[in-house]
């Protein structure tokens, strides 16, 4: 692999563009910075035998560099008093709201999507049926041309796949009369 050597310095050459966190981001880093120390100055943390690649220390540590690392320039600060924005930092106990379906839901859904499935496979199996029907019908116009020779199977094939396509397409008609049945005592709720 060739590197242009010239193509490197330019990269290094760039100028260094700075960029800026916001303030909402600031204050968040201040909180992690507080909560941080909290939990490494609590009781509990302290009888902890815990001892990770990177401490919490390290952790404040960096934090702290970023905040001062950061010059605050152009920023415009927000309507938060410090006890209005600690306040609203403080953790809060989460919800989890599940919506639980009730017997009769899930027998509708089930329903529904068992119609849609039928309903789909009958609607091959029919148009798979019509095609087979045709080609024996073809088949036994081609016999009829032997003259006395011609026996009538190809006929009799061609009547099972007509009655096996009507009966798909009964089933077809049933699972979509079903399904339209469900859906609409669904939406009557």
């Amino acid at each position: 692999m060739y590197i242009n050597l010239r193509n490197l310095e330019a990269i290094n050459e760039l100028p260094f563009e700075r960029t800026m966190l916001n303030q909402n981001q600031l204050r968040r880093l201040e909180a992690i910075d507080r909560w941080l120390i909290e939990i490494r100055d609590s009781e509990e943390f302290s009888q902890l035998e815990y001892s990770p690649d990177v401490m919490l220390g390290d952790a404040i540590q960096a934090v702290g560099e970023l905040l001062d690392f950061h010059v605050p320039y152009d920023s415009k600060p927000l309507n938060f008093t410090n006890e209005e924005w600690h306040s609203y930092l403080e953790q809060k106990p989460v919800m989890h709201i599940r919506r639980v379906k009730t017997w009769r839901e899930k027998i509708n859904s089930f329903i529904l999507n068992g119609a849609s499935s039928v309903a789909i496979v009958s609607l091959v199996t029919t148009s798979f049926m019509v095609v087979g029907s045709i080609f024996c019908h073809g088949f036994d116009r081609i016999e009829e041309s032997r003259g006395e020779e011609y026996q009538p199977t190809w006929i009799y094939n061609a009547k099972i796949f007509e009655g096996s396509a009507i009966a798909s397409i009964a089933v077809f008609l049933g699972a979509s009369l079903t399904g339209a049945c469900v859906a609409g005592d669904k939406n009557d709720d």
